[in-house]
C-alpha cells in the first residue's frame, strides 16, 4: 500500500465507526479488515481456536467471536505496519540522496582546498 491507499483505508475506518447501525458496522469492519489483511479471528494465547481440523464448529464459535474492539485493534496495527514499511522504503531512497550529497559535497571542498593551495 501507498500513502493515499493507506489514508484512503484510514478514513474509511473513521467513517465506519461513525455508523450507528451496531450490526452494519461489524460487519464492514470484517470487510475492511480483510481489505488491509488484518485477522478477524480472536487468538487466544497466540493460536487461533479451532477444532483439529482448522474448522470453526458452533460450539467453538461462541468462544471465538471477536469483538469490535479487537478488529478495529487489528486494523489499526494492519494499517500501522503498511505506514512503517513506506516509511522504510521513503528511508531507504533518502538514503542514496544523502550518499550523492555528500560525494558532491567532498569534491566541493577538495576543489576548494585545490583553489587555496593555487594561490
Amino acid at each position: 500500500m501507498n500513502r493515499t491507499e493507506i489514508e484512503k483505508k484510514k478514513k474509511e475506518l473513521t467513517e465506519t465507526l461513525r455508523e450507528e447501525d451496531a450490526s452494519a458496522r461489524l460487519e464492514k469492519l470484517q470487510r475492511l479488515a480483510k481489505q488491509v489483511g488484518a485477522s478477524v479471528m480472536r487468538m487466544e494465547r497466540g493460536r487461533l481456536i479451532a477444532d483439529s481440523r482448522g474448522k470453526i464448529t458452533s460450539e467453538e464459535a461462541s468462544r471465538n467471536a471477536i469483538s469490535e474492539t479487537e478488529i478495529v485493534h487489528n486494523i489499526q496495527v494492519a494499517l500501522q505496519t503498511e505506514t512503517m514499511i513506506d516509511m522504510c522504503k521513503t528511508a531507504g531512497r533518502n538514503f542514496w540522496i544523502a550518499v550523492a550529497a555528500a560525494t558532491i559535497a567532498l569534491f566541493a571542498m577538495v576543489a576548494a582546498w585545490a583553489a587555496t593551495l593555487i594561490k
